[in-house]
């Protein structure tokens, strides 16, 4: 999609900036459900990532390197998330950002550099619910955050702890949305995943009585506890009721199959791995077929209570996002420190069918309202982002001098003519 498209192709296109270059399934989701709900609205969303590698889920949309969408890419908005992303942390932890520079600026460049790319073209800008993981430093907050919340047409995020680390010194009007990813059976109906779902139980071996409890494990999210020792009560509880543990890789990139794998070789009972699910809707299938959902991922246990599933969160790392979620549907108990108590809650919930609430559907339903409204509004934040770009060239030089503006066009020493 570049500027050589066709003048008949008229419809407007909304980059979406995030982690689509990672395999990782509740990141993924988020270019398809903007894509469901824009595409309504006659909007094309073209997923922007670091790299243009692919996320190995075959469903995945693929994304376009953000280094393309400055000067060759058309477009007419940008949004900004979700997922956690609003930071300025490193990203050596991921193996497909282990690239030259690229660790320093992946994740900056996923709200201040689309922020940077919105403002050069002069195009909306607007932040689709992500997460902030932590607060800001001083110097990053008033030199990159703030700029970039003031030049936003819309900020939302989907927590109030997010909302809470972004300041109270920002003149941006901040809604608190819950994550988008909740209306995922609106997407993806059962009726859709109900022949992925035969797909998967024929390669895997699963018989159409089997009860299924979907486990999933991440690599740090056994706590002081072993996969061996979490594998031997999980054998006890899914023994007890009858259930067939279904481990579900939700986050490959993240190192989740290895962990498993380890978990699966001691089950000493029969269970299913899928280490290696082919598509996002494997893994939505996969939790939408099963009796309950127990693991680190909040995606998986959105997916749970988007299809009525039952699901519990072992908080490990005990990131803020996890109570954000279960309090948004109204299921503060959901979440849990451990495993030995996540099996106790889940112990209590088997059998119930959960509703995400109404009210978590109108501030969605607000939200995407809202995020229309602001891309479709060229002219508001003209202004906004001329300030924005004001901001960026008067930081830059007072953070690295004019060497930071003129460097990259000095000619070489040897190279040009002495006057």
């Amino acid at each position: 999609m570049t500027a050589a498209m066709h003048p008949e192709d008229a419809a407007p296109t909304a980059l979406i900036c995030g982690t689509f270059d990672v395999g990782n399934y509740g990141d993924l989701l988020f270019p398809i459900v903007a894509a469901h709900r824009l595409g309504r609205l006659g909007w094309r969303v073209l997923p922007v990532s670091p790299t243009m590698q692919p996320s190995g889920f075959a469903d995945a949309l693929p994304a376009l390197p953000l280094a393309e969408i400055v000067d060759r890419t058309r477009f007419d908005a940008v949004l900004i998330g979700g997922g956690d992303i609003i930071h300025g942390w490193r990203a050596d932890f991921l193996r497909e950002y282990r690239i030259g520079d690229l660790p320093g600026w992946a994740y900056t460049a996923l709200w201040f550099g689309a922020t940077a790319a919105a403002a050069l073209a002069d195009v909306p800008v607007a932040w689709n619910a992500p997460g902030v993981p932590s607060p800001f430093p001083e110097q990053p907050r008033r030199l990159a955050l703030q700029p970039a919340l003031a030049a936003a047409d819309y900020v939302a995020v989907r927590d109030p702890a997010s909302a809470q680390f972004l300041g109270s010194t920002t003149e941006a009007e901040i809604a608190v949305v819950p994550d988008t990813v909740a209306e995922l059976a609106q997407v993806w109906p059962r009726a859709v995943l109900a022949p992925m779902f035969r797909a998967l139980a024929a390669r895997k071996g699963i018989g159409a009585e089997e009860a299924l409890l979907a486990v999933h494990l991440r690599p740090g999210g056994t706590g002081p506890a072993a996969p061996e020792a979490i594998a031997a009560r999980l054998a006890d509880f899914a023994g007890a009721r009858g259930l067939v543990p279904l481990l579900v890789s939700i986050g490959p990139s993240l190192g989740d199959a290895a962990t498993l794998r380890r978990l699966a070789a001691a089950l000493p009972l029969r269970h299913v791995c899928l280490d290696d699910p082919a598509s996002l809707q494997d893994v939505a299938a996969a939790i939408a077929a099963s009796r309950l959902y127990i693991g680190n991922s909040m995606h998986g246990y959105i997916t749970a209570a988007s299809y009525g599933v039952p699901g519990v969160i072992v908080a490990r790392p005990a990131f803020r996002k996890f109570a954000g979620i279960t309090r948004a549907v109204g299921r503060d108990a959901d979440a849990v420190p451990d495993w030995e108590t996540a099996l106790d809650r889940a112990a209590g919930i088997l059998g119930e069918r959960v509703e995400i609430g109404a009210p978590v559907f109108a501030a969605i339903e607000t939200h995407w309202q809202r995020l229309a409204s602001a891309i479709a509004d060229r002219d508001a934040g003209r202004a906004r982002r001329a300030r924005f770009l004001r901001a960026l060239v008067a930081g830059g030089v007072a953070t690295a001098g004019f060497g930071w503006l003129t460097q990259p066009f000095v000619t070489r020493a040897g190279s040009g003519r002495v006057p």
